[in-house]
């Protein structure tokens, strides 16, 4: 009887201490995603750019450049027509999407006063074809996707963001250019 009680007490034992460590697990992570966010951490878990963590900064007095990685809010006409495509997040989203939409992350490619041209050839900045810019006609799911072709100047304050590592990745080839930058990018840890 005495031994059973033992056990009994041995197993409370390491049952309380499992449910301590679970405790701390989950209340480190949650610290540390909480920190993360006040620090400016972004996880990125898309293809288009290299998979982890990238650190954001305020875009100050910097003007934003080509090659630049940014996050920007797409057109809310972009959101309408690619609704299917978005997350949840604090981009506005126009109707429908009263909860936003995620940020594009993605490097710039044009700048305002380029010229791009968007054929089913790719896209061209400046007189220069994007690596891996055709845009596709059917998404992964063999729905259509309606590229924005045709020839436009960028204006003031719009950027083209392009990101050429998959040929399914939603940038502007799709959503059109961008008008609302809302801070660069620096990786901080990737799986490249």
């Amino acid at each position: 009887m005495l031994e059973r009680h033992e056990a009994q007490r041995c197993e409370d034992a390491r049952w309380a201490r499992r449910l301590r460590l679970w405790f701390v697990a989950v209340g480190g992570a949650v610290l540390a995603v909480a920190v993360g966010a006040l620090l400016g951490v972004r996880v990125n878990t898309t293809p288009s750019l290299p998979r982890g963590l990238y650190v954001a900064s305020a875009l100050g007095e910097q003007p934003v450049a080509r090659g630049d990685l940014v996050a920007a809010c797409p057109d809310t006409a972009a959101v309408q027509r690619l609704g299917r495509y978005w997350t949840n997040g604090r981009c506005p989203g126009g109707t429908g999407r009263p909860n936003g939409v995620r940020p594009l992350a993605k490097p710039v490619a044009g700048l305002p006063g380029d010229t791009v041209r968007v054929d089913r050839g790719g896209v061209w900045v400046g007189g220069r074809l994007l690596p891996s810019s055709a845009p596709l006609v059917r998404d992964r799911a063999g729905r259509p996707v309606r590229p924005a072709l045709g020839v436009r100047v960028l204006g003031p304050g719009e950027y083209w963001l392009h990101s050429g590592r998959v040929p399914t990745s939603i940038d502007s080839r799709y959503a059109g250019p961008v008008r609302v930058v809302l801070e660069r990018l620096r990786p901080l840890w990737t799986e490249d």
